[in-house]
Protein backbone atom coordinates (compact mmCIF):
# COMPACT_ATOMS: atom_id res chain seq x y z
CA UNK A 1 0.00 0.00 0.00
CA UNK A 2 1.41 3.36 -1.16
CA UNK A 3 2.37 6.09 1.85
CA UNK A 4 -0.68 8.24 0.45
CA UNK A 5 -3.16 5.66 0.71
CA UNK A 6 -1.86 4.57 4.40
CA UNK A 7 -2.11 8.48 5.46
CA UNK A 8 -5.66 8.58 3.81
CA UNK A 9 -6.84 5.39 5.74
CA UNK A 10 -5.53 7.01 9.04
CA UNK A 11 -7.22 9.84 8.66
CA UNK A 12 -10.81 8.71 7.63
CA UNK A 13 -10.31 5.96 10.99
CA UNK A 14 -9.65 8.83 12.97
CA UNK A 15 -12.43 11.11 11.22
CA UNK A 16 -15.22 8.31 11.89
CA UNK A 17 -14.20 7.81 15.16
CA UNK A 18 -14.50 11.17 15.88
CA UNK A 19 -17.91 11.61 14.33
CA UNK A 20 -19.30 8.54 16.31
CA UNK A 21 -18.47 10.38 19.24
CA UNK A 22 -19.74 13.79 18.85
CA UNK A 23 -22.83 11.82 16.83
CA UNK A 24 -23.76 8.95 19.11
CA UNK A 25 -21.48 8.97 22.42
CA UNK A 26 -21.56 12.37 23.50
CA UNK A 27 -25.52 13.24 23.01
CA UNK A 28 -26.45 9.57 24.64
CA UNK A 29 -24.00 10.01 27.73
CA UNK A 30 -23.40 6.13 28.07
CA UNK A 31 -20.14 4.82 29.35
CA UNK A 32 -16.96 4.05 27.53
CA UNK A 33 -13.54 2.98 28.04
CA UNK A 34 -10.31 4.40 26.85
CA UNK A 35 -9.44 8.15 26.56
CA UNK A 36 -12.76 9.01 25.19
CA UNK A 37 -14.47 6.93 28.20
CA UNK A 38 -11.59 9.30 30.65
CA UNK A 39 -12.54 12.38 28.63
CA UNK A 40 -16.65 11.69 29.70
CA UNK A 41 -15.66 11.16 33.29
CA UNK A 42 -13.85 15.10 33.25
CA UNK A 43 -16.78 16.36 31.72
CA UNK A 44 -18.73 15.00 33.81
CA UNK A 45 -17.20 16.94 36.61
CA UNK A 46 -16.08 20.13 34.59
CA UNK A 47 -17.75 22.44 32.10
CA UNK A 48 -14.69 21.83 29.72
CA UNK A 49 -15.19 21.34 26.20
CA UNK A 50 -14.90 17.41 24.90
CA UNK A 51 -12.23 18.36 22.54
CA UNK A 52 -10.14 19.85 24.75
CA UNK A 53 -9.97 17.35 27.01
CA UNK A 54 -9.37 14.72 24.28
CA UNK A 55 -5.97 16.85 23.21
CA UNK A 56 -5.07 17.20 26.77
CA UNK A 57 -5.13 13.89 27.44
CA UNK A 58 -3.63 12.68 23.82
CA UNK A 59 -1.31 15.25 24.41
CA UNK A 60 0.25 13.50 27.85
CA UNK A 61 0.30 10.24 26.63
CA UNK A 62 2.03 11.17 23.47
CA UNK A 63 4.53 12.52 25.85
CA UNK A 64 4.52 9.70 27.85
CA UNK A 65 5.25 7.35 24.68
CA UNK A 66 8.27 9.45 23.58
CA UNK A 67 9.46 9.37 26.54
CA UNK A 68 9.38 5.39 27.56
CA UNK A 69 9.10 4.16 24.04
CA UNK A 70 11.50 6.69 21.79
CA UNK A 71 10.98 8.24 19.12
CA UNK A 72 9.91 5.24 16.12
CA UNK A 73 6.90 4.78 18.83
CA UNK A 74 5.55 8.16 19.03
CA UNK A 75 6.25 8.82 14.91
CA UNK A 76 3.35 5.93 14.03
CA UNK A 77 1.01 7.98 17.14
CA UNK A 78 1.85 11.78 16.06
CA UNK A 79 -1.07 11.98 13.19
CA UNK A 80 -3.72 10.18 15.47
CA UNK A 81 -2.64 12.66 18.67
CA UNK A 82 -3.01 15.67 15.83
CA UNK A 83 -5.83 14.45 14.29
CA UNK A 84 -8.21 13.22 16.33
CA UNK A 85 -9.05 15.98 18.78
CA UNK A 86 -9.07 18.52 15.42
CA UNK A 87 -11.88 16.12 14.05
CA UNK A 88 -13.65 15.64 17.68
CA UNK A 89 -13.07 19.72 17.35
CA UNK A 90 -14.66 20.47 14.09
CA UNK A 91 -17.38 17.41 14.41
CA UNK A 92 -18.66 19.00 17.38
CA UNK A 93 -21.46 20.57 16.14
CA UNK A 94 -23.13 16.81 15.54
CA UNK A 95 -23.58 16.37 19.15
CA UNK A 96 -26.87 18.51 18.38
CA UNK A 97 -27.97 16.13 15.72
CA UNK A 98 -30.67 14.02 17.00
CA UNK A 99 -30.12 10.95 14.93
CA UNK A 100 -31.49 8.61 16.97
CA UNK A 101 -33.40 8.41 20.25
CA UNK A 102 -33.06 5.01 21.68
CA UNK A 103 -29.71 4.77 23.73
CA UNK A 104 -29.09 1.35 22.86
CA UNK A 105 -29.36 1.78 18.55
CA UNK A 106 -26.85 4.73 19.20
CA UNK A 107 -24.62 2.46 20.86
CA UNK A 108 -24.42 -0.37 18.50
CA UNK A 109 -24.06 2.10 15.20
CA UNK A 110 -21.08 4.13 17.43
CA UNK A 111 -19.75 1.00 18.57
CA UNK A 112 -19.90 -0.09 14.99
CA UNK A 113 -18.51 3.18 13.33
CA UNK A 114 -15.75 3.27 16.52
CA UNK A 115 -14.55 -0.62 15.96
CA UNK A 116 -14.31 0.55 11.64
CA UNK A 117 -12.15 3.75 12.23
CA UNK A 118 -9.76 1.69 14.99
CA UNK A 119 -9.30 -1.14 12.61
CA UNK A 120 -8.28 1.28 10.21
CA UNK A 121 -5.85 2.96 11.73
CA UNK A 122 -4.51 -0.24 13.10
CA UNK A 123 -4.57 -1.82 10.00
CA UNK A 124 -2.16 1.03 8.46
CA UNK A 125 0.54 0.43 10.96
CA UNK A 126 -0.60 3.35 13.06
CA UNK A 127 -1.42 3.73 17.02
CA UNK A 128 -4.52 5.59 17.80
CA UNK A 129 -2.45 7.04 20.91
CA UNK A 130 -4.63 8.05 24.11
CA UNK A 131 -5.02 5.27 26.79
CA UNK A 132 -3.01 2.20 24.69
CA UNK A 133 -0.16 3.81 25.61
CA UNK A 134 0.52 3.30 29.12
CA UNK A 135 -0.49 -0.89 28.34
CA UNK A 136 2.14 -0.65 25.43
CA UNK A 137 4.88 0.56 28.26
CA UNK A 138 4.15 -2.22 30.56
CA UNK A 139 4.47 -4.55 27.91
CA UNK A 140 7.41 -3.56 26.85
CA UNK A 141 9.31 -3.27 29.98
CA UNK A 142 7.95 -5.63 32.36
CA UNK A 143 6.54 -8.01 29.62
CA UNK A 144 2.95 -8.07 31.04
CA UNK A 145 -0.01 -8.91 28.41
CA UNK A 146 -0.81 -5.59 26.58
CA UNK A 147 -4.29 -7.15 25.76
CA UNK A 148 -4.74 -8.10 29.39
CA UNK A 149 -4.01 -4.63 30.63
CA UNK A 150 -6.10 -2.48 27.99
CA UNK A 151 -8.94 -5.12 29.24
CA UNK A 152 -8.64 -4.38 33.13
CA UNK A 153 -7.88 -0.66 32.44
CA UNK A 154 -11.16 -0.23 30.22
CA UNK A 155 -12.48 -1.92 33.11
CA UNK A 156 -11.66 0.13 35.85
CA UNK A 157 -12.57 3.22 33.63
CA UNK A 158 -15.90 1.61 32.83
CA UNK A 159 -16.35 0.94 36.38
CA UNK A 160 -16.15 4.61 37.58
CA UNK A 161 -18.35 5.57 35.27
CA UNK A 162 -20.38 3.50 37.00
CA UNK A 163 -20.73 5.71 40.05
CA UNK A 164 -22.98 8.20 38.57
CA UNK A 165 -24.55 6.42 35.50
CA UNK A 166 -28.25 5.21 35.34
CA UNK A 167 -28.72 1.34 33.97
CA UNK A 168 -29.65 2.19 30.77
CA UNK A 169 -26.40 4.08 30.16
CA UNK A 170 -24.77 0.58 31.72
CA UNK A 171 -26.07 -1.76 29.73
CA UNK A 172 -25.38 0.82 26.66
CA UNK A 173 -21.86 1.28 27.39
CA UNK A 174 -21.40 -2.45 27.83
CA UNK A 175 -22.63 -3.13 24.70
CA UNK A 176 -20.99 -0.08 22.86
CA UNK A 177 -17.37 -2.11 23.96
CA UNK A 178 -18.12 -5.26 23.32
CA UNK A 179 -19.05 -4.62 19.43
CA UNK A 180 -16.75 -2.55 19.41
CA UNK A 181 -13.95 -5.23 19.86
CA UNK A 182 -16.20 -7.30 17.29
CA UNK A 183 -16.22 -4.58 14.62
CA UNK A 184 -12.49 -3.80 15.21
CA UNK A 185 -11.56 -7.07 14.53
CA UNK A 186 -14.14 -8.07 11.58
CA UNK A 187 -11.80 -4.85 9.82
CA UNK A 188 -8.43 -5.94 10.67
CA UNK A 189 -9.32 -9.47 8.85
CA UNK A 190 -11.56 -8.08 6.26
CA UNK A 191 -10.58 -9.87 3.03
CA UNK A 192 -8.02 -12.33 4.97
CA UNK A 193 -9.77 -14.76 6.25
CA UNK A 194 -9.89 -18.41 4.88
CA UNK A 195 -10.72 -22.31 5.30
CA UNK A 196 -8.31 -24.54 6.04
CA UNK A 197 -8.81 -27.86 4.22
CA UNK A 198 -7.10 -31.01 6.15
CA UNK A 199 -8.32 -34.28 3.88
CA UNK A 200 -7.38 -37.94 4.90
CA UNK A 201 -8.09 -39.99 1.65
CA UNK A 202 -6.57 -43.31 0.15
CA UNK A 203 -6.45 -41.03 -2.88
CA UNK A 204 -4.56 -38.36 -1.68
CA UNK A 205 -2.47 -38.19 -4.90
CA UNK A 206 -5.40 -37.69 -7.33
CA UNK A 207 -6.80 -35.07 -4.98
CA UNK A 208 -3.21 -33.40 -4.96
CA UNK A 209 -3.44 -33.42 -8.73
CA UNK A 210 -7.00 -31.72 -8.36
CA UNK A 211 -5.59 -28.94 -6.24
CA UNK A 212 -2.75 -28.36 -8.10
CA UNK A 213 -3.75 -28.49 -12.14
CA UNK A 214 -7.92 -28.30 -11.41
CA UNK A 215 -8.09 -25.91 -9.08
CA UNK A 216 -4.55 -24.32 -9.02
CA UNK A 217 -4.20 -23.54 -5.79
CA UNK A 218 -0.98 -24.90 -3.53
CA UNK A 219 -0.66 -27.33 -0.92
CA UNK A 220 1.03 -29.58 1.65
CA UNK A 221 1.23 -33.04 2.35
CA UNK A 222 1.63 -34.52 5.64
CA UNK A 223 2.76 -38.09 6.69
CA UNK A 224 0.59 -39.59 9.03
CA UNK A 225 -1.17 -42.99 10.14
CA UNK A 226 -4.18 -44.37 10.67
CA UNK A 227 -4.81 -44.58 14.94
CA UNK A 228 -7.28 -47.23 14.05
CA UNK A 229 -5.57 -49.37 10.79
CA UNK A 230 -2.19 -48.41 11.41
CA UNK A 231 -1.36 -47.72 8.00
CA UNK A 232 0.68 -44.99 6.82
CA UNK A 233 -0.58 -42.86 4.59
CA UNK A 234 -0.58 -38.73 2.93
CA UNK A 235 -2.80 -36.37 4.56
CA UNK A 236 -3.63 -33.20 2.13
CA UNK A 237 -3.62 -29.88 3.50
CA UNK A 238 -4.68 -26.51 1.54
CA UNK A 239 -6.36 -23.53 1.76
CA UNK A 240 -9.42 -22.04 -0.23
CA UNK A 241 -11.94 -19.08 0.08
CA UNK A 242 -15.39 -19.53 2.12
CA UNK A 243 -17.28 -19.24 -1.39
CA UNK A 244 -14.72 -21.56 -3.14
CA UNK A 245 -15.88 -24.62 -0.39
CA UNK A 246 -18.91 -26.24 -1.62
CA UNK A 247 -16.99 -26.37 -5.34
CA UNK A 248 -13.88 -27.84 -3.53
CA UNK A 249 -16.23 -30.31 -1.27
CA UNK A 250 -18.41 -31.59 -4.48
CA UNK A 251 -14.27 -32.14 -6.74
CA UNK A 252 -13.34 -34.03 -3.61
CA UNK A 253 -16.66 -36.00 -3.14
CA UNK A 254 -16.22 -36.88 -6.99
CA UNK A 255 -12.43 -38.62 -6.33
CA UNK A 256 -13.12 -40.38 -3.01
CA UNK A 257 -16.85 -40.11 -1.55
CA UNK A 258 -15.09 -41.76 1.82
CA UNK A 259 -12.74 -39.24 2.42
CA UNK A 260 -12.17 -37.28 5.67
CA UNK A 261 -12.20 -33.54 5.23
CA UNK A 262 -11.56 -31.13 8.58
CA UNK A 263 -12.56 -27.19 7.92
CA UNK A 264 -11.00 -24.67 9.63
CA UNK A 265 -11.58 -21.24 10.16
CA UNK A 266 -8.04 -19.36 9.72
CA UNK A 267 -8.21 -15.78 10.60
CA UNK A 268 -5.49 -14.34 8.53
CA UNK A 269 -2.99 -15.52 5.78
CA UNK A 270 -0.30 -14.05 4.72
CA UNK A 271 2.68 -15.27 2.53
CA UNK A 272 3.14 -15.73 -1.24
CA UNK A 273 -0.47 -16.02 -2.85
CA UNK A 274 -1.63 -14.27 0.09
CA UNK A 275 -1.64 -11.14 2.26
CA UNK A 276 2.40 -10.12 2.16
CA UNK A 277 4.43 -10.77 4.97
CA UNK A 278 5.55 -6.76 5.29
CA UNK A 279 3.56 -4.70 7.50
CA UNK A 280 2.07 -1.16 6.25
CA UNK A 281 4.32 0.97 7.12
CA UNK A 282 5.05 5.44 6.61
Amino acid sequence: MKSYQILLRIVLGNLIMAVAVNMLIVPSHFISGGSTGVALIIQHFTSLPFSWIVSAINGIMFCVGFLFLGKKFAATTLLSTIIYPFFIDITAFLSSVELVRDPLIASIMASVMMGAGLGMVIESGASTGGMDIPPIILERKLGWNVALLMNIQDLLILSYQLTYSSLEQIICGITFVFITSLSMNQVLTLGKSSLQLMIMSNRSQEIRDLFIHTLDKGLTLFEIEGGYSQKENLAVCALVERKELYLVQKEISAIDPKAFIIVSKVQEVRGQGFKPLKNNRF
